[in-house]
């Protein structure tokens, strides 16, 4: 009779993966982090959708030694009242159905390390409470008349180009300055190819930890073409690729599209052909369903409407 892994034990097995990598550029961004880890300043980490933040983030709440645990938060899942709440607590009677007191994630990170993934995405008028956490080291929650202490280590992440926001007025250029004393950016999967063969390595043991399944050989043809390919949506989508092989018992080189690995440097234009080639072949696998087909690609759904909408506008 077969077992099926709890959920939780399958977490367990992904949260295993750290980042890693011997491409010069991961080596001098964990050494970098490694400096700057044992301090308390706030961390801002970008990098595109998919490039391993939360990884990064947890690797430096990991290497700092703080003896609280890591609490995460992805901003852009929680309208600005539900993000106060969750962040700071309530007191009782703050708000229909508040029976009760709640403390918040500060304070459940307390000596520990808070993750605020997407950070663009956080409202505008909820900004200044988060500037004034980073800079007095105390909390109201909603509805009460008390401020409490905390010691809590904030790292960020975004996608996006926080100095834009802050010139568009969507973004406060002092909270902006304050998150970024110390910015790192995780560099996407495209400009690191010597290390897919040990990530797809990483992945493939952990998956079939994972599912139950017998590790297969990976053939050299694989990982060529698995260097060859752009992954327009990074270390998750190559995890989300290997995944689907995994299950279906196919090869991993046979469900990629063709790529050029022949040429040391592939021509950029034909990146982006191949890149637009596989996302509209999700698109049609999943039969339009665009949520779905973000998900299998491993970028977000907003990613994938900005991309075709950007082939829109260049057929026009």
């Amino acid at each position: 009779m077969t077992t099926h892994k709890s959920s939780a034990l399958r977490k367990a097995i992904r949260d295993r993966h750290s980042f890693f990598g011997n491409n010069p550029l991961v080596v001098k961004l964990l050494d970098d982090i490694d400096r700057v880890a044992t301090k308390n300043t706030p961390i801002l980490l970008d990098g595109e959708t998919g490039t391993g933040k939360s990884l990064l983030a947890r690797k430096i709440h990991d290497l700092s030694q703080r003896k609280g645990p890591f609490v995460s938060i992805n901003c852009a899942t929680f309208s600005q009242h539900l993000l106060e709440t969750e962040l700071f607590g309530h007191a009782k009677g703050a708000f229909t159905g508040a029976k009760d007191a709640r403390k918040g994630l500060v304070a459940t990170a307390q000596n520990g390390t808070l993750f605020l993934d997407e950070i663009g995405e956080l409202p505008l008028d909820s900004q200044p409470k988060l500037l004034h956490l980073l800079e007095e080291k105390t909390i109201r929650p909603v509805g009460s008349d008390k401020e409490y202490d905390t010691s809590v280590r904030i790292v960020a992440a975004t996608n996006k180009r926080l100095k834009d926001l802050v010139k568009q007025g969507l973004f406060r250029a002092d909270l902006y300055y304050r998150l970024s004393v110390v910015p790192f950016t995780a560099p996407p999967l495209r400009d690191r190819p010597d290390d897919i063969e040990a990530l797809t390595s990483t992945f493939v043991c952990q998956l079939c930890e994972e599912h139950e399944l017998t590790s297969p050989h990976i053939s050299t043809e694989s990982i060529n073409a698995l260097q060859a390919y752009d992954w327009p949506g990074n270390i998750r989508e190559l995890r989300n690729h290997i995944e689907r092989s995994l299950l279906l018992s196919i090869p991993l080189h046979e469900t990629l599209p063709a790529a050029d690995t022949n040429s040391a440097t592939t021509n950029k234009h034909c990146l982006k052909s191949l890149e637009k080639e596989h996302i509209l072949k999700a698109i049609n696998e999943s039969k339009g369903n665009k949520s779905q087909a973000a998900k299998s690609l491993g970028i977000s759904r907003r990613t994938l409407d900005r991309k075709l909408k950007r082939w829109d506008q260049k057929a026009a």
